[in-house]
Formats: structure tokens, sequence, C-alpha cells
């Protein structure tokens, strides 16, 4: 229980107000029209990425970040937000697409970041000539609903473009190079699964579809596997350098927000 003399952050105040009035102070209790007000509000939260977008876009474009000390809107993020530059650019467009579909009508919106950029990218997938975020939309929650299955952002993108998505895999890389790779995944205003992605796309040749193996080639339970020689690994961690240096000049990424000072 909070006490009087505990000092929380000013952004806490509602959470310490809505504690206070819940079940100290007991304000909702016996009130008739406490469940509609209170899930309203939990509904609302549950879309707070979308207010969260239409800040950072105002401070973005008013520059805001400038009266409190920070000279562009990616020193602002990363540095009083703790926020990658390329997850505040995600959060806006989220955002744009959510408030799309709000003013066209829809009570039941993208649950996330990941949602919305789902169903903007592959709207534009299906279409660059017109933007169809809205019959793509319509046709994700009539699909959702017949079929019995939770929206999710893999569910989003295979409903609209009809592709089956790849399965993935993890791979184990030095700490070191994984570090590398991050710090040129942000300057380039990218998460590191999505430059990694990109650079084993380059080294494969791009979209070249390569045939999978057979499946008797898959080593049992029982095959021993040789470690990699430190002489291999490191070839592997230069090769992997030079693709990083490669791709960093070859495949820049940009946005459709003003350049940062």
């Amino acid at each position: 229980m909070p006490t009087s003399d505990m000092e929380f952050p000013s952004w806490a105040d509602t959470f310490v107000n809505t504690w206070l009035e819940l079940f100290w102070d007991e304000t909702w209790k016996g009130e008739d029209e406490a469940i509609a007000i209170l899930e309203r509000e939990m509904i609302g939260a549950r879309y707070s990425y979308i207010k969260e977008g239409m800040i950072l876009k105002a401070f973005q474009l008013y520059k805001w970040y400038e009266p409190i000390g920070f000279k562009s809107f990616k020193q602002y993020c990363e540095k009083r937000l703790k926020k990658p530059i390329f997850y505040a650019k995600k959060t806006i467009e989220a955002a744009q697409t959510a408030w799309r579909l709000l003013t066209e009508g829809f009570t039941e919106l993208p649950d996330n970041v990941s949602q919305a950029q789902s169903l903007r990218s592959s709207a534009r997938r299906v279409s660059q000539e017109c933007d169809e975020t809205v019959s793509c939309w319509e046709k994700v929650l009539e699909t959702s609903k017949s079929e019995g299955k939770p929206l999710t952002a893999n569910y989003i993108e295979r409903t609209v473009t009809g592709e089956e998505l790849k399965p993935m895999a993890n791979a184990k890389i030095p700490r070191s190079d994984w570090d590398k790779l991050a710090k040129k995944a942000k300057d380039m205003g990218k998460s590191t699964q999505e430059l990694l992605h990109e650079v084993v796309k380059d080294y494969l040749g791009g979209e070249k579809d390569l045939s999978p193996e057979p499946e008797d080639s898959e080593p049992s339970e029982n095959t021993k596997v040789e470690p990699a020689s430190p002489e291999v690994e490191a070839a592997w961690t230069n090769d992997l350098n030079l693709l990083l240096q490669e791709n960093s000049v070859t495949n820049q990424r940009y946005y459709d927000a003003p350049p940062d000072d």
C-alpha cells in the first residue's frame, strides 16, 4: 500500500490514483456504471500505442524536443525516452494506420504496434498504387471471425497476402558480433533482426529460391556434430563483418518522416 511519504515519478500519478480509487477509497464499489466506465478505460489502454504515436509525431513535427535540450528527434527518443529511433517511427506509423481505421468506422483495431505494422506492410504488398488498408482489415476481421482464430501479426500477414510464413530458426553468433550488428542496425533505423535477415538474403543471392534439402539429409539425434575450429569461426566472423560493411552502404532505408537535424 502506498504511504503518504512515498515519492513516485509524476507520470505514475494516474496509477497511484487508480489504485487508491479501486482498493483503498473503493470509489467504484457499488456504482452501477463502474463496470462500463472501467471497461472503457481498459479498452483505451489496449490501444494506447495510438496515443503514444500521436504524441511522438507531435514532438517530431513541432520539434518540442529542442526546448528541453535535445538537438534532434532521434537524440530525444534514445536519450530521453530510452527508445530506439526505429521503434519510435514504427509506433508513429502504427498509430497512423489505426487512426485511419478508426476514422473509417472500425471499432476493433490492431492490438499493438506489431499488428498495425503487419497490416500496413501487407496492404502495400497487395497494391502500391492505392491504399488497400481498409479493405485488407475488413478481410482480416471477417476471416478471423469465421475461422475462430485470434489476431496476431503473422495471421494478419498470411490472411492479407495469402502466403504461408516460412518457419524461423535461431542461430548463435558471438556476442561481440551481435553487438556490432545491433549498432549498425540502430544507425540505419532498423531492428537487429531486420538487418541480419537482409545480410543473409544478400549473401544467398537476394530472393533466389534455394532447393530444400532432402528429408533424409537431416542428422539424427545420435549424429555427432563436430564444433567449428577457431580458424573457421574467425573466417565466418570476418565474412560477416565484410557483409555488414557492404550492407550498410547499399541497403539504407528511408522513412516517410522528415529527416532529423
